[in-house]
């Protein structure tokens, strides 16, 4: 079993880790916040009525690829108006409100971005270990197999993350943090979310009651006996208001609703779901740039109506391309890049996507600069629509 060093010693490294990573990450949102159109950072403000500092950070959350400027905004008016209901109201100054916009977009870029798909790296493992216990033939090996790797997930890894969340939001309680990290595991809306809870609840707790009953098979062992102490524990701690509940019990909450490998019924460490690219021989595209989004979102576009098609895929091709300008290129040099890469990612003739993209900077040249990028994205919907939908 792991022992509470090792549990100790694994949240250590992820705080050291997150410490790190979030000065750098504080100190590279600083300096692109000034960098951000002042023009666009207003026009989102009005559309969504936030300050202008919260738009100009949601501005760089889309930019990043992570999540849209309204949801990211909508998440920190949500910050910012919990706040003001705990009596720690974010000054309304310049400098305050772009600190906390700042403080806010760190965490919604880490929870939306690396933290959901590392915890689901982490329970591919416990997917089988847990699947196992669906028998009448569970063993006590088995159910301590669970309740080691559950301990290593909740307690190592995530445990101490939602500590570091509680602590830069001040006044903050376990529905909180439950509700800061829920929806992005389990995909849905905040409301539906607070809606199920009780659920993932009940079935937590009945998942521990079973590795109880499994242990209480065995004889006198001081691991088993420590194990079915620990369990009732946690049970009488998730049996409490959400608020009151401690970082162990929010953990093991957030790991039950994480999405577990499943589809086809093997026991290997990963599934593959939905249709593979021909890029790299990888299941999908590496999520790790804008143009690796395009590329999926070309690949579910598929599934679309005509007009639903196009005007999906027009605001994405749109998005890459304000990314890109904000990265330095101009919308010329920005479709020239897009076309180039579809053109590698889906085995298109480059020399065909070369010319095309000719022919489309003539077209452009004509347009006046400020619809250049709207009619930049309908040029290469219409080569998409052409070249890879109509093959």
């Amino acid at each position: 079993m792991l022992s509470e060093t090792d549990i100790s010693k694994m949240a250590g490294d992820i705080r050291r880790r997150m410490i790190e990573e979030f000065k750098e990450k504080h100190a590279s949102l600083r300096t692109r916040a000034f960098r951000v159109p002042v023009d666009e950072a207003r026009r989102i403000a009005e559309l969504l009525h936030c300050p202008l500092q919260i738009a100009t950070c949601a501005y760089i959350v889309e930019m990043d690829g992570i999540l849209s400027a309204k949801s990211a905004a909508d998440l920190m008016m949500l910050e910012f108006r919990r706040r003001a209901s705990v009596g720690e109201e974010v000054p309304n100054l310049p400098g305050s409100l772009l600190d906390f916009a700042i403080e806010e977009s760190k965490w919604i870029e880490y929870i939306y971005g690396g933290f959901a798909r590392a915890i689901e790296r982490h329970t591919r493992s416990l997917s089988n270990l847990e699947g196992a216990l669906n028998t009448e033939e569970a063993t006590v090996e088995q159910a301590l197999a669970v309740i080691r790797e559950r301990r290593r997930i909740a307690e190592g890894a995530i445990a101490p993350i939602v500590e570091e969340w509680q602590k830069d939001h001040i006044r903050s309680h376990g529905l909180d943090a439950l509700t800061a990290f829920g929806p992005v595991l389990t995909k849905w809306p905040r409301m539906t979310f607070l809606g199920k809870l009780n659920i993932i609840r009940r079935r937590t707790q009945a998942l521990f009651r079973l590795l109880a009953k499994i242990l209480a098979q065995a004889s006198d062992s001081a691991t088993v006996d420590a194990s079915i102490l620990r369990l009732n524990r946690l049970l009488d701690i998730l049996a409490l208001d959400y608020k009151k509940m401690d970082s162990t019990a929010i953990a093991h909450l957030l790991l039950q609703m994480a999405p577990r490998a499943s589809g086809r019924g093997d026991k290997v460490a990963y599934v593959i779901v939905g249709s593979p690219s021909t890029r790299g021989n990888k299941a999908e595209p590496d999520m790790t740039s804008p143009l690796d989004f395009l590329e999926r979102d070309i690949h579910l576009a598929r599934r679309r109506g005509d007009e639903e098609r196009e005007r999906y895929l027009s605001e994405r091709i749109a998005r890459v391309i304000r990314v890109l300008e904000y990265k330095g290129m101009d919308v010329k040099q920005s479709t020239e890049e897009i076309l180039r890469e579809i053109a590698q990612r889906f085995g298109l003739n480059v020399e065909v996507a070369t010319r095309y993209g000719e022919d489309l900077m003539d077209q452009l040249e004509i347009v006046p600069p400020d619809e250049r990028e709207n009619k930049a994205a309908h040029l290469i919907f219409d080569f998409i629509v052409d070249r890879i939908y109509g093959r």
